[in-house]
């Protein structure tokens, strides 16, 4: 068996290439969402972040429930991906981020015949410093969900993901998204027929 190497990407030496790696662990892990803005991202693999957990805080308008973050945690891991995005989009990504700050994480990643890489990127994390703890609403993880679906993060993460209790918020999301059209849809019935006759 191949001994472990870990090789360190930068993002000085990628941000003057052109571009610069993000890890994207909510929403933003569905090609689809990301590329409502960040319409050029390309996605370069899965990853994981050690030493921390994914937490919902507050409340988004545009979500309608908690939105995700990352948090240090000993032992505990978030799982995501890594997207490949140009610096002309950066200006964009951080307007999506509206209330997160950057942070720069090493991201491992493993590679062919075991190797293991650790890429720097840029992530977000909220910050609210009086954040509250809150669940996301149906909408939101359904398409966190999806999106590590599609990208076939690890099985038992996926499980963790669809535990996650929502806030069973039953109206409608505006952002358009192929994956909420079932659930826009299921909320347009009620309104026909509020009594269920």
């Amino acid at each position: 068996m191949p001994s472990e190497t870990v090789v360190v990407k930068s993002i000085s030496k990628t941000v003057s290439e052109g571009f610069f790696y993000y890890f994207g662990y909510g929403s933003n892990l569905l090609k689809e969402r990301i590329h409502v803005q960040i319409k050029e991202a390309v996605f370069e693999s899965t990853g994981v972040l050690s030493s921390h957990e994914l937490t919902f805080y507050d409340s988004s308008r545009r979500w309608f429930g908690a939105i995700a973050s990352i948090e240090p945690k000993p032992i505990s891991k978030v799982w995501g991906c890594i997207w490949k995005v140009p610096n002309s989009f950066a200006d964009e990504l951080d307007l999506q981020e509206s209330g997160y700050h950057r942070l720069d994480v090493n991201v491992q990643v493993q590679g062919p015949n075991g190797i293991q890489t650790e890429i720097l990127c840029r992530t977000y994390q909220y910050s609210n410093p009086e954040r509250k703890q809150l669940p996301p609403s149906p909408h939101y993880k359904h398409v966190i969900v999806k999106g590590a679906l599609e990208h076939s993060l690890p099985e038992e993460y996926i499980k963790e993901l669809m535990v996650i209790q929502d806030n069973g918020y039953k109206g409608r999301v505006e952002l358009d998204l192929n994956v909420l059209r079932e659930l826009n849809r299921q909320h347009e019935m009620n309104k026909e027929n509020p009594m269920g006759a």
